[in-house]
Formats: C-alpha cells, structure tokens, sequence
C-alpha cells in the first residue's frame, strides 16, 4: 500500500501513457509512413492503366491494415510486460512459461498456424485484396476485411460469412485486372443469323461508345456457340473494368431485347411440335362397345 501512495506509482503510470500515444502514432504517423513506403514499392512503373492503379490501391489498403494489426499487437504485449515489470513482478518465469505454453499451443493448435501461413501466402502473392469479389472454399462475396486468421466476406443477401485462411485453397478473384460480361441469346431457327450477330455487334459497340470507362475492349462476337432443340444459341464476350462485368451484361441484355424487337429476331421458348398418325384396325380386330 505504501508503495502504491509513493513515487513507485509513476513508472506503471508512465508505461501506459507511452503505450497510449505510441499506439496512437502506429495508427496516425506509422500508417502514413507505410502508405509512402507502399507506394514506392508498388506502384514502381508510372505506365499504370487506371486499372492496374486501382488494384493496387486496395493492395496496399490490405498491407496498410495488416502491418498495422501486427504492429499494435506487438506493441501492446510489449507494454504488458513492461507494467508488470514496472510493479515488481519477476517477468522471467512468466516469460518462459509462455515459451513452453507457446509450444504447446502450437502443436495442439495447427489449423491456427496454418490461417497465419495461408494468410501471409495470399497478401504476399496479391491473391485478393479488400473490395474484390471472390469465391473461397466454395463461399462467394465481396471481400469486406482481411486478417491473418480469417478472410470476412459479404454475399448478394447480405450475409456475413467468415473463413478461416486455412481453408483457402483455390482462389476465384472475379474482380481480378479485368472481367469479362459472357451473354448468351437463343433465336429462333427460321431467323437470318447473319442479320441477328450485325444486330449484337451493333449493341455492343453503342453500350462502348456509352461506358467507355467500363468496356475495355471491343466486343468480340462469337457467332453460334450451339444448337438446342429449340433456339440456336448465340453469344458475345465483352472485357470490361473490374466489377462492371455485371452491370454491362445486364445493360447488353436490355438493349438487345429492345434491339431485337425492333428487327422482329424472335427470342424463342422452348415448344415441341406433336404428329398424330392415325393407324387402320385390321380385318380381324375387333372393337369391344
């Protein structure tokens, strides 16, 4: 109690205002350090596509969080046994015994060790970074947070999914460089398929000349891709920004639709045509009344 009520109060007192602010200055200075020091490694070309620009802003969103993650926490630990060296406490033993704790943790703890792996693998390797669009071990979304534990996700309905990196085998990155929109059309058999492709080519050179910042590339009409028992089954691919592919192949649909209408290019549905044969009774049938 005397001890507490005399000067021995200040060194704890001073741990944890140094703690404070320097926790502050990993968040604020730090954080702005390693948002400079990010930029120069990554962006190391000036001939960036505003594509490959803004890949690489949300990588360096990712590694800016994570190194700051890892910092606090090391920065935090370090403070805890500074304060309870501070009050007298022999840190030593307690140090040791979270060395064989440590390791015994480790081994009856695997699948942790391997999210830490995993997680390191895929922000060093750039396989996604926060806002992409991805499918992980078999779960879809949009990348929300990015830890060395766990990967956080948010699908179509809103639902917060949570995977641990140690599932993380293959990786589908739909918002990775550039997407592709792939929009299919069935028409009819008695349509002139040469006007019907003009048709789609036209479209999707007027929805290019409208979202130029969205279509990367000129649209390339495939032609018949297959015949069905009731429509021949056409398709164009469109390349386009990151994340647009979904906007654009709705925006295509819609105007083509409209487009075919216009040409009188029927969509067909799927119809069976029946052929009744009667046959003649023979001679020695009879009918029962």
């Amino acid at each position: 109690m005397e001890r507490l009520l005399g000067k021995d109060w200040v060194p704890p007192v001073l741990i944890i205002l140094i703690w404070f602010f320097a926790d502050r200055f990993v968040v604020k200075i730090l954080g702005k350090i390693l948002d400079s020091a990010l930029n120069k490694f990554i962006f190391k070309s000036d001939n960036l596509t505003n594509i490959e620009a803004q890949s690489k802003r949300k990588r360096i969103a990712t590694l800016r969080k994570l190194s700051i993650d890892v910092l606090r926490g090391v920065l935090f630990a370090i403070a805890i046994l500074m304060f309870l060296d501070s009050l007298g406490i022999n840190i030593m033993p307690a140090l040791t015994g979270l060395g064989l704790a440590g390791l015994a943790i480790s081994l009856a703890a695997q699948n942790l060790l391997r999210d830490f792996l995993n997680g390191f693998i895929a922000i060093l390797e750039d396989h996604f970074a926060v806002g992409d669009v991805v499918t992980i071990a078999g779960k879809s979304g949009v990348v929300e947070k990015f830890t060395l534990r766990a990967t956080y996700l948010k699908d179509l309905d809103g639902n917060h999914i949570i995977v641990p990196n140690s599932m993380i085998g293959e990786v589908v990155n739909a918002t990775k460089n550039w997407s592709r929109a792939q929009i299919k059309v069935g028409v009819s058999y008695n349509t002139d398929i040469r006007k019907a492709l003009a048709v789609m080519k036209k479209v999707a050179e007027e929805l290019a000349r409208d979202f130029p910042e969205k279509v990367l590339e000129l649209t390339d009409v495939h032609g018949i891709l297959e015949f069905e028992d009731s429509a021949i089954i056409l398709r164009t691919l469109i390349k386009t920004a990151p994340g647009e592919q979904w906007f654009i192949g709705r925006e295509y649909r819609l105007r083509l639709k409209e487009a075919f209408d216009e040409e009188g290019i029927n969509i067909p549905f799927p119809q069976m045509d029946i052929w009744v044969r009667e046959t003649p009774f023979s001679k020695d049938q009879k009918i029962n009344a």
